[in-house]
């Protein structure tokens, strides 16, 4: 694929910030496909429906339709890609896999707008906020959603392929934003003001946390997650790193590690104990947790990975997709979910993975 300068970006006529209203509710399917209610009954319980109550099956189920559909309409970008896409998936919609960091505000939002789809138009407008953009040259690259002034699209990775309307990546399901690499867009923790990867320095601003590594700014922004709070640890004499703190109380001795029982992870870089159900994440049993150093210190689910990895690459079986992340195995048959049969796909980022097509 070849990486040119968006050189101009038109844009649908959509209003700015009418993407999570207009998608179809989460909890009132119009075509029988989705109904968190008739899923697991208790997450409505109270007369209204609470993802954090839907039982570990049922959650695991709207996780796979939405990163299917994601992958059909957007093509598998980037964690678009199925196997990816789970991973970010459950965490969020499961909140029995780490209690600590349930997806918050905008994060959360766009994930239930997402479970909601019932067509790439509804997919479309998750994704892009500010309206889905067309790409103003001819050639394939990739590039941020911003480029053409609109703010509104400034978390969106964009993917254009000889012309035409955009695919996406939404940055923002994992609480980053969209920065540029030269002429090429890919997702970060950089500030979305268009001063691309470059970090100078590792630490928290507001709630954004920016940790410096080779390829820039790895960062996150903490508002999408737990506490919704960046701090530095230690909190005595300098701050060696940074993390975004868990919500709970379970105080303990910041270390950038953590240690594996039974498939869970235990550790404490933010200074409140916090734990991830790596089997429950991977479904790989004990093989899914590995004790250690953090990959990255504020990274609290780097020690879910399995190994020996059970998958290196995706695969497609008529209608049945496989996708590979951390190791890991994830199933999906795209008829089921009311989508096409399944086929690899090269994306912008030069990968190749597995998708279903759209419906």
């Amino acid at each position: 694929m070849r990486a040119l300068t968006l050189v101009a970006l038109g844009v649908a006529s959509m209003a700015a910030g009418a993407a999570l209203t207009a998608c179809v509710d989460l909890f009132h399917s119009t075509a029988g496909i989705l109904d968190v209610c008739e899923l697991d009954a208790a997450a409505c319980a109270d007369g209204g429906a609470d993802l954090c109550a839907v039982d570990a099956g049922p959650a695991r189920q709207i996780a796979s339709r939405a990163c299917a559909w994601l992958g059909a309409c957007e093509s598998p970008l980037g964690h678009n890609a199925f196997g990816a896409c789970m991973v970010d998936a459950v965490q969020a919609l499961d909140c029995t896999v780490s209690p600590g960091h349930p997806a918050r505000g905008g994060t959360l939002a766009l994930w239930e707008c997402l479970a909601a789809a019932q067509a790439c138009a509804d997919v479309d407008r998750c994704v892009f906020p500010g309206g889905v953009p067309v790409c103003g040259s001819a050639g394939d690259f990739t590039s941020c959603g911003d480029v053409g002034g609109v703010a509104a699209n400034a978390a969106v990775r964009i993917e254009c392929t000889d012309g035409g309307a955009a695919h996406g990546e939404s940055c923002a399901l994992r609480g980053e934003t969209c920065a540029t690499q030269g002429t090429t867009g890919t997702c970060a923790g950089a500030t979305a003001d268009g001063g691309g990867l470059a970090c100078q320095t590792s630490g928290c601003d507001g709630t954004r946390l920016h940790w410096c590594a080779d390829g820039g700014d790895i960062g996150l922004d903490c508002a999408s997650t737990g506490a919704r709070r960046c701090a530095g640890f230690p909190s005595t004499g300098p701050a060696q790193w940074v993390a975004c703190v868990p919500q709970g109380d379970a105080g303990c001795a910041p270390d950038a590690s953590a240690s594996c029982s039974g498939g869970v992870a235990t550790s404490c870089p933010a200074g409140v104990l916090e734990t991830v159900d790596c089997a429950g994440l991977l479904q790989a049993g004990e093989s899914s947790c590995n004790a250690g150093p953090l990959a990255a210190p504020f990274d609290w689910t780097s020690a879910c990975t399995v190994v020996p990895p059970s998958c290196d690459t995706d695969s497609c079986s008529g209608t049945t997709l496989q996708g590979c992340a951390r190791g890991a195995i994830f199933n999906v048959d795209c008829a089921q979910v009311g989508l096409g049969a399944c086929q690899m796909a090269t994306t912008g980022g030069g990968g190749t993975h597995a998708a279903c097509t759209p419906p």
